[in-house]
């Protein structure tokens, strides 16, 4: 019924305020609820902040079954007219038209839980025990501290006492609503021992959200019941005043209320019990401070004065009227048993000729044992915990700031160990890790600035190498740029050396065509010296044979002879120079031939050189850029 909605912080609020020590459960970062364990106190509605837990009652359900045509019957808890004084006979009156048959107060069924507590102790004679009202405090008895069980007293709460009384007296045959201002009145309606009397539990606070306005304009409408003191039950003390009204004060009963109190006083109780101490002639206990006038599921936007007053003018109707209209019968005006002139016994007499038609046994209730297994720590696992928190010094296992939600260190290591809480949600342990890592960050830091320092200087040095560089770049590219200069400059050389060399090779070429045009010609005058020569020998024979008159002539054939023969000399020393010489010119040829195709070579070489050392160059000036870029960066560090 009670859950976390999604505006938990987790602030463990809740925790703090909660009697059942596994009702919450620490997780993901917020306090969810364990049904089974929650005794639905609403202590931490009281305790939270942030309106982070809600519960579901059966006002919904309620009235769908209402607009489906489903006959029900509503029994009204007394807190609701003095929640809604002005307002409560405008809600009797929509609840009417939207189908329900009869209103009655649960104030007669109040009346009848006081004969029968009365009734009971004065037959059995017990003394001590607790009462049975509240809900919440029969869950965390019958969950939490089962010893308690046998004394709490055996007779139905006011709620169920009306609905018996409905069901087998009147013979109502309509299921019966609850108008309750108790969350936990659900768990009543539901357990096995209530036997299904009532099926709804709809609370003040849901019930009224969910019509808004839509009463403001129904007729007006009023319980069927009348009754006694039992409007008086919702307050703190109620079932004690209407005990001492018959019984007068001379037996203690003893009234405790408030979930600061109420769980407290029930631990000390069971040792009283157990020690066989003296008793009170009951207990009147009860979950909320304001009693059920101010319920867990009630309103707290209304101002509890405006309750208190409501609730006074209620009892101002019934003690002293002259003449009372019960569901059992009309009473007379002199057998009035809420008449407070009338002495204690005739008090009492008339009030049990009130009821004498009841059977007690009808009223009568069972418990059962529903202890929840929570696991108790041995000193081992306490001590394995408590290291586990590194809490290993008396001092920091009793710290008990109760900031994760539990009074005591050993209770949140009881949490721990029952699996509903976990050492992350203990500030001091959080601390200790807090503080180990700011010192470990300490630690890092001074690690980190002398790293830094390293670093620094690491990043002065790639500076410095960066200048360098830059001025390595620089003049690589300078030397690069010359380079580049020299290597046209030569490329321009090679290409004059090279157009020279083609000049040269057509000069030996002509030469070479000269020498073969030379031989020719020595060729031919060798023709002509030798036929000269023939000549002359011929001339020389026609002279011989003329005798002195051919001497003269001989003279000159001679002179032929010998002009012929060197000729023949100088064109034989020619030819022997000539076939020395044209070799060599051909051997010229072709090494200025095989000159000029190196010389090609290497001008696309130094072309190449060129254009690879201006590319050189242009990177240089890319790279020059980035290292200046990289070390302005490196520089902003």
């Amino acid at each position: 019924m009670v859950y976390t909605n999604d505006k938990c912080v987790g602030c463990n609020k809740c925790i703090r305020s909660c009697p059942a020590i596994t009702a919450n459960v620490a997780m993901d970062g917020k306090i969810m609820v364990d049904e089974d364990a929650c005794i639905a106190c609403g202590a931490c509605f009281d305790n939270c902040k942030h309106e982070a837990r809600d519960y579901e009652d059966d006002t919904n359900i309620f009235l769908k079954d209402l607009k489906e045509g489903k006959k029900l019957s509503v029994i009204v808890a007394p807190a609701f007219i003095a929640n809604y004084p002005t307002m409560y006979k405008k809600v009797y009156g929509y609840l009417k038209q939207l189908g329900v048959q009869h209103i009655y107060s649960v104030s007669f069924g109040a009346d009848i839980t006081t004969w029968a507590y009365i009734n009971y102790i004065q037959k059995t004679g017990k003394m001590g025990l607790i009462s049975q009202p509240c809900p919440a405090i029969i869950n965390y008895v019958e969950h939490y501290q089962t010893e308690l069980i046998p004394y709490l007293m055996p007779i139905h709460s006011p709620m169920l006492c009306e609905a018996v009384y409905l069901k087998k007296y009147k013979k109502i045959s309509e299921d019966l609503v609850f108008l309750s201002p108790c969350i936990a009145k659900k768990m009543e309606i539901i357990d096995k021992n209530t036997y299904g009397y009532v099926k709804y539990n709809v609370t003040f606070k849901k019930l009224i959200e969910a019509i808004g306005d839509a009463c403001k304009s129904a007729p007006e409408a009023d319980e069927e019941s009348t009754y006694g003191l039992g409007s008086r039950y919702p307050k703190p003390g109620g079932l004690r005043e209407c005990a001492n009204f018959f019984l007068g004060n001379t037996q203690l009963v003893l009234q405790v209320e408030g979930e600061e109190e109420a769980y407290d006083f029930l631990k000390e109780y069971e040792h009283r019990l157990k020690s066989n101490k003296k008793l009170p002639l009951f207990v009147d206990i009860l979950n909320c401070q304001k009693g059920c006038i101010r319920g867990t599921a009630t309103d707290d936007k209304i101002d509890d004065t405006d309750v208190e007053l409501a609730i006074n003018e209620m009892n101002k109707l019934v003690v002293d009227e002259p003449e009372k209209k019960t569901l059992i019968k009309t009473v007379k005006t002199d057998h009035n048993p809420w008449n407070s002139a009338l002495p204690l016994e005739k008090r009492l007499e008339y009030f049990n000729e009130q009821f004498r038609e009841l059977d007690m046994n009808d009223f009568m209730r069972k418990y059962d044992n529903k202890a929840l297994i929570v696991q108790q720590l041995g000193q081992q696992e306490l001590e394995e915990i408590f290291i586990d928190m590194n809490k290993t010094t008396e001092q920091s296992r009793h710290i008990d700031c109760s900031c994760c939600g539990y009074e005591t260190c050993e209770m949140m290591a009881k949490a721990i160990y029952n699996g509903v809480n976990h050492k992350e949600n203990c500030i001091h342990y959080i601390k200790e890790i807090a503080e180990r890592e700011r010192e470990a960050i300490a630690q890092m830091r001074r690690e980190e600035q002398e790293e830094n320092n390293l670093h620094k200087a690491k990043l002065e040095d790639i500076i410095k190498q960066f200048i360098n560089l830059g001025t390595s770049i620089d003049d690589l590219a300078h030397a690069n740029e010359s380079t580049a200069n020299e290597a046209t400059y030569i490329a321009s050389g090679v290409a004059d050396v090279t157009r020279e060399c083609e000049n040269l090779q057509k000069s030996l070429a002509v030469f070479n065509d000269f020498i073969e045009a030379f031989q020719q010609s020595n060729t031919d005058i060798e023709r002509i010296a030798a036929q000269t020569n023939l000549l002359s020998l011929n001339a020389s024979i026609e002279a011989a044979r003329a005798g002195a008159a051919g001497r003269g002539f001989s003279v000159v054939a001679e002179e032929i002879r010998n002009l012929s023969n060197s000729t023949k000399e100088l064109i034989d020393a020619n030819k022997s120079q000539a076939a020395e010489t044209l070799p060599k010119i051909n051997a010229s040829i072709d090494i200025i031939h095989k000159l000029i195709e190196a010389i090609n070579v290497m001008n696309d070489k130094v072309s190449a050189i060129a254009a690879s050392t201006e590319e050189i160059s242009a990177q240089s000036e890319t790279i020059q850029s980035m290292a200046d870029d990289i070390k302005e960066k490196v520089e902003n560090i």
